[in-house]
């Protein structure tokens, strides 16, 4: 203890450097090591002794003493901490400010350039609907007409396409307008023609319905006059067999002769009966006859109109892969400008990130694509 007395006497000594100001433990590396030494001597030199009261009591009071040490370097250290964090809280609400002020003021700098771009999207979008309606409207669907063809044929031509508004699109707007029309037109002509075969089709079926009908009508007209006269043939036969019958009573020996001449009458009516029946069954064969020719022309139409309308078809297939091969191009182009476009613009960009105005980076990028700049080239 007379030991320790004696160092923590001395002014000049780490542990009463420590013991005035703790901190310097955590910010100076020397009196750190310093210390640690100090205290590594005097735990060496002590020697315990657990055999008695006293020196029991001497190895808690260095334990307290060096706790009491390392307790005061960390509350130190807290304070300072606290006093680093502080500042450190000030330079982030003044960074905060500044960034506010200035973010507020480019905002400002740069609103003219962000409404021109905003307005330029929007012309941009706008001219990209009438484009995409002017491709929609070529699609021909099979619920299409000629009615709904014509009409949005109409509309397509009477698009205007303004060379000021369209720009740089209006080539891609023309040609889709130029190809819509041409497609329309088409699907027109094919559908106008489809529409007047099925009219004449359906009218040559009625035709053949309201012949059929007045075939019918005149079939029950003639068994009706068949019916009729085999009726009228009946009440003849019956009054003639009354009068047969009173006349045998009447005269007996006229009887045979009576009976000869019915027997005649009977074949010669049996005669003309078969006459007739030949002449209506030659009558029903060419009826037959003829209805089955026009079966046949009908038949016939029919499927020269399916032929007709499966090469329509086979030609509506080509020409839809035609307008998908097109159309295929037509986005491979459209991609690899926006990807000449997006290269273009970053190279801009970077060039003006050098201090150069936007108009200028913009000559400079079309010259290098222009290969009018020596040495230097844009890679797509």
């Amino acid at each position: 203890m007379n030991a320790v007395t004696k160092i923590e006497a001395a002014p000049s000594h780490i542990a009463t450097v420590v013991e005035q100001t703790p901190v310097v433990v955590l910010t100076d590396k020397a009196q750190r090591e310093s210390f640690y030494e100090h205290i590594q001597r005097e735990v060496d030199a002590f020697e315990p002794d657990t055999s008695t009261e006293k020196g029991r009591k001497a190895i808690k009071s260095l334990a307290y003493k060096i706790t009491r040490t390392k307790t005061a370097i960390d509350d130190a250290g807290k304070q300072l901490n606290e006093e680093a964090r502080a500042r450190i809280n000030a330079v982030d609400a003044e960074r905060r400010a500044v960034k506010e002020k200035l973010t507020a003021l480019a905002n400002e700098v740069r609103r003219p350039v962000d409404e021109w771009e905003a307005a330029e999207d929007k012309r941009v979008e706008e001219c990209r609907a009438v484009i995409d309606g002017i491709k929609a409207a070529a699609v021909v669907t099979i619920e299409d007409t000629a009615a709904t063809v014509r009409a949005r044929g109409g509309q397509v031509w009477n698009t205007a396409l303004d060379a000021d508004r369209f720009g740089d699109m209006l080539a891609e707007a023309t040609a889709a307008k130029d190809m819509a029309v041409s497609a329309l037109k088409s699907a027109l002509a094919r559908l106008t023609k489809e529409e007047a075969d099925k009219a004449e089709l359906e009218r040559l079926r009625a035709e053949a319905a309201e012949r059929e009908e007045r075939d019918r009508i005149e079939r029950e007209a003639r068994l009706a006059e068949e019916l009729r006269l085999a009726e009228l043939k009946a009440a003849e036969e019956k009054r003639l067999a009354d009068e047969r019958a009173a006349e045998e009573r009447r005269i007996a020996a006229e009887k045979a002769e009576a009976e000869r001449i019915e027997r005649a009458k009977q074949e010669a009516a049996e005669a003309a009966e078969r006459a007739a029946r030949e002449e209506q069954a030659k009558r029903d064969r060419a009826h037959a006859e003829q209805l089955a020719a026009e079966r046949r022309r009908a038949e016939e139409a029919e499927r020269a109109a399916q032929a007709e309308r499966d090469r329509i078809a086979a030609e509506e297939a080509a020409r839809q892969a035609e307008a998908k091969r097109l159309a295929d191009e037509q986005a491979a182009r459209e991609a690899d400008q926006a990807h000449r476009s997006a290269v273009m613009r970053e190279a801009k960009e970077a060039i003006m990130t050098c201090g150069v105005d936007e108009e200028a980076a913009k000559k400079i990028v079309l010259l290098i694509r222009a290969g009018e700049v020596p040495n230097v080239s844009l890679r797509f």
